[in-house]
């Protein structure tokens, strides 16, 4: 058995920042373990990769470890080369839109510079296992990991980001082990081993899909793509008129009133919001601007407007709107975009609203029913499909030993909403009793329930830094 005064289960981006700051902010010396199987911290899914064509879907600009040092990174991107190495980088505009192995490997040197040296001289290691069971002690909570090990630990942090996708139904069971079945986007060694004239099949139609097709076609994909998805959405374009340097985010979420609120009030209902959103949209369009400067300042103030709505209200958000709301907040990488239109101009590439209803095994091919809005259903040969249908977000179905266990044993409980888990405004736990608990905190993607805002680097780098002041007070007590 060993012990740390804090332990934050995961070391993705949202684990590493938070030891960063949490070093940086804490009043003695702490012992701080990630507990994280990775040889590699500070990445997770999104950043762990090196293919070249996965780039952030935002510019430089606006990413950051350090808020109080917004151009931190840009002199780290810049001091090591980077526009030299990666000239296809820079939009029309001169913004970068860097490589996410290059965000990954900042990220990562940042926390290994913590590890040498820190304000506050704490220590910080890492353990390279997982933590699969939890059990509430007298003094914080003990950990199991994977290898029987135990961690007894004062403060744990769940820091878990999003999961891979999990197989949708229709590919279960001998089909989910067929060669030509990619249940993992991000395991582009096997995109990049699909015969150049495949027929492919790509399962939805985010920006992991997006990620996926530009594999393809940079790698000199020539055979068909077809993508589909139930609505049939795609990110949308973002206007030629919203080009141009991009906003300063901290600046603009750290306010105390959102930006959205203080120019239209408070809105009860999403219907109301969605009204809003549309009148300000063509207001814009018709002085010259476009939709995207009011959605921008709709984006930047869900930290705001997300906690004051009624819980059904949120419900019924996710249950008609997201989508929507989803492919306006998520653009593409100009670079990705370019090449996603040109294949879609020439024909190789085609978007369709419909879903997959069945899959059978057909030589070394396999055999999907779509069914196509409106009821029509087809039968078509691919000879390879990519699963880019999205992460599950339920912690009791997670794919996540320890998020299950806390959930089995009454310490944390599903949001109401269906997603993630239910926190209070410090990333407190709310157990089955519908208590917080200080000793268990839960941050990043896991908390959209709570704040719906945690889906990019920005925004969980300012809400660890919101929060961070509670969590070192509660460790001097």
């Amino acid at each position: 058995m060993t012990a740390a005064d804090v332990a934050i289960v995961g070391g993705g981006f949202t684990g590493a920042v938070f030891a960063i700051h949490l070093a940086r902010m804490a009043e003695r010396p702490l012992d701080i373990a990630i507990v994280e199987p990775r040889s590699r911290l500070g990445r997770g899914v999104a950043y762990d990769t090196a293919d070249p064509d996965h780039r952030l879907n935002a510019p430089l600009a606006v990413h950051f470890v350090y808020p109080d040092a917004p151009d931190h990174l840009h002199a780290w991107y810049t001091g090591r080369g980077g526009p030299a190495h990666d000239p296809g980088a820079p939009d029309p505009d001169g913004n970068l839109y860097i490589r996410r192995d290059d965000f990954g490997r900042y990220v990562e040197e940042q926390l290994r510079a913590h590890f040498a040296a820190n304000a506050s001289g704490s220590t910080i290691r890492h353990i390279r296992s997982r933590a699969v069971a939890a059990l509430r002690t007298p003094g914080g909570y003990r950990l199991t990991l994977n290898g029987g090990q135990t961690l007894d630990a004062g403060l744990t942090v769940l820091a878990a980001g999003y999961e891979r996708p999990q197989t949708p139904p229709p590919f279960d069971g001998a089909v989910a082990g067929h060669p030509g079945f990619l249940a993992d986007p991000w395991d582009t060694a096997r995109i990049r081993d699909i015969p150049s004239d495949a027929r492919v099949l790509v399962l939805g139609m985010s920006q992991t899909a997006s990620d996926a097709i530009a594999v393809l076609l940079q790698n000199g994909h020539s055979g068909p793509i077809a993508a589909v998805a139930r609505h049939g959405l795609q990110p949308r374009e973002k206007p030629a008129a919203a080009y141009g340097p991009p906003p300063d985010i901290a600046e603009r979420i750290a306010r105390p009133v959102s930006l959205f609120t203080e120019a239209h009030g408070r809105h009860a209902s999403v219907r109301s919001l969605l009204r809003t959103m549309r009148a300000a949209a063509r207001r814009a369009e018709a002085g010259g601007g476009s939709w995207f400067e009011p959605f921008g300042d709709l984006r930047d103030s869900v930290w705001d407007i997300w906690p004051a709505l009624p819980l059904e209200e949120k419900r019924r958000f996710l249950r008609h709107l997201r989508v929507w709301y989803d492919v306006h907040r998520f653009q593409l990488p100009p670079q990705v975009e370019a090449c996603i239109v040109e294949a879609e101009a020439a024909g190789q590439l085609s978007f369709e609203a419909a879903s997959c209803v069945s899959a059978a095994p057909d030589g070394d091919a396999l055999s999907i029913t779509l069914r196509r809005r409106g009821g029509e259903r087809h039968r078509e040969r691919f000879d390879a499909v990519v699963n880019c249908t999205g992460p599950g977000m339920r912690p009791d179905r997670s794919e996540n030993p320890l998020a299950r266990d806390l959930v089995a044993r009454g310490y944390a409980a599903p949001h109401p909403v269906g997603i993630g888990f239910g926190v209070d405004g410090t990333c407190r736990a709310i157990g089955a009793d519908g208590r917080p608990a200080g000793s268990l905190r839960i941050v990043g993607p896991l908390t959209y329930g709570a704040f719906a805002d945690q889906q990019g680097a920005p925004f969980i780098a300012l809400r660890l830094c919101a929060v961070m002041p509670d969590i070192v007070a509660a460790l001097r007590r």
